[in-house]
């Protein structure tokens, strides 16, 4: 598979897949939604990996980085699909398409030395990002009423899409330095394991005991198959040269959501709006050139 091939199903089935993420949390809860796709993608990696995946990498010497990879990822996906059952969308999926910013950051703080190339794009990103929010809650005001809002309004939202954003650089972050000594087949599969563990936990300690209705078991495994084949067409696409290729596009996977609810759900999505998605999708792809 070639890397612009394997980088646009990425970005097809990832952002597709957390659109779908919206009305599954809506009709049952965001993280019930969460853990279907966690078992039904751990079962799909596991059978795969029986089959046809490396010979595990049997050492503890990064154990830590599978463990907070999968911490994040939990914590992330919670943050998202709440945030996606809120909406908007677009401004949901715009800040947390700001992500890989976070991710040069936390490789700063390791000792990492960003060109001049890539700070311009990270703050073009965050100008973006910034620019994609204040037009949205600008908007809201001007529009008068909150009726329809849901609680906390649209400013909860932002927040909640702010704390998924830095989650996703973590778990970015961790998955990359597990790589290294896991692989990235096993990084993703003990990723996903520890995840579903991480959210059994959650579930445990909130006293909660989670239930997805029968009829919407097609929607979450279609969802989780997406979810799961994006990661897939990724590391397809990034096995031999010009692999950098596959990650710029999958980059945009946040694109994909927002047209999905532009769309579908008919989203309005003002001038500004779309200028502040650009600037996000335009500094995304230099950073991850």
């Amino acid at each position: 598979m070639t890397p612009v091939i394997g980088g646009g199903l990425s970005a097809l089935g990832l952002g597709t897949a957390d659109f779908m993420a919206r009305f599954s949390s809506r009709a049952f809860g965001h993280a019930e939604a969460l853990l279907g796709v966690l078992v039904v993608g751990s079962l799909i990696l596991s059978i795969w990996g029986l089959f046809f995946g490396p010979e595990l990498v049997r050492t503890w010497e990064a154990a830590h980085l599978l463990v907070l990879n999968a911490v994040a990822t939990t914590a992330m996906t919670l943050l998202l699909y709440k945030g996606l059952a809120r909406g908007p969308v677009s401004v949901v999926a715009a800040i947390v398409a700001t992500h890989p910013v976070l991710v040069v950051m936390i490789a700063v703080l390791l000792g990492a030395r960003p060109t001049e190339l890539q700070w311009l794009a990270m703050a073009v990103t965050v100008a973006g990002g910034i620019t994609v929010a204040l037009t949205a809650v600008s908007e809201k005001s001007d529009a008068g009423s909150e009726a329809d809002a849901p609680p906390g309004g649209l400013r909860t939202t932002i927040i909640i899409s702010i704390m998924a954003s830095l989650a996703y650089a973590v778990l970015v972050s961790a998955g990359q330095h597990a790589v290294p000594v896991y692989g990235e087949f096993q990084t993703l599969w003990f990723g996903r394991m520890l995840s579903l563990v991480a959210l059994l936990v959650w579930f445990l300690l909130c006293r909660k005991v989670p239930g997805i209705p029968l009829r919407w078991w097609p929607f979450v495994i279609a969802q989780a198959i997406l979810d799961t084949g994006g990661y897939f067409a990724l590391f397809s696409g990034s096995a031999g040269a010009n692999a950098e290729i596959a990650a710029v596009v999958a980059a945009t996977f946040g694109g994909v959501t927002i047209l999905w609810a532009w769309v579908i759900l008919k989203e309005h999505i003002s001038m500004g709006q779309w200028i502040g998605i650009a600037m996000i999708l335009g500094g995304v792809m230099a950073l991850s050139t």
